[in-house]
């Protein structure tokens, strides 16, 4: 009875690691964890000097085939202070353009910001079924800032 006691102790504590260790992971890139529909169709880095240096973070890009909005977040990493209140940016933009571009005409912009973002900025959202997108973001943490921008990109 003693070795029947002792594994079943092994097993539940073996269990509850498991088990513990999911429910502090960190947040899944999914469209419904941050706020977005549709499916994951980019990510983008979010980096400090001009995109070569530091990763502070992600940006998560979704699509809604159904009604043609795009979605995006913008996530830090522990190296652009997650956790941590910082300021962020997070832009999506309707082009006037419907193929790929290096400049983006905007006609429709949807934008968050705060001082205060532990985590992640957006969701922001455009319907551009037919349109080209740009994506702007930024944190800036510790004195430094990295950033995410596009051309004009997910045409149509």
């Amino acid at each position: 009875m003693n070795a029947f006691r002792k594994n079943a102790c092994r097993a539940f504590v073996a269990l509850a690691v498991i088990l513990g260790g999911s429910l502090v992971s960190a947040p899944s890139a999914s469209a419904a964890g941050y706020g977005c529909s549709g499916s994951l169709i980019d990510t983008y880095d979010v980096r400090t000097n001009a995109g070569s240096g530091t990763l502070f973070g992600h940006v998560y890009l979704y699509y809604n085939s159904s009604n043609g909005v795009n979605c995006a977040v913008n996530v830090s990493n522990s190296a652009g202070g997650y956790g941590t209140a910082k300021y962020m940016y997070m832009s999506i933009n309707k082009c006037t353009q419907t193929s790929p571009s290096s400049t983006c005409s905007i006609t429709t912009r949807d934008e968050d910001s705060s001082q205060s973002y532990t985590q992640y900025a957006g969701p922001v959202s455009v319907t551009s079924p037919n349109n080209c997108i740009l994506i702007s973001a930024a944190i800036n943490y510790n004195g430094r800032v990295a950033q995410a921008n596009t051309g004009a990109t997910h045409c149509g």
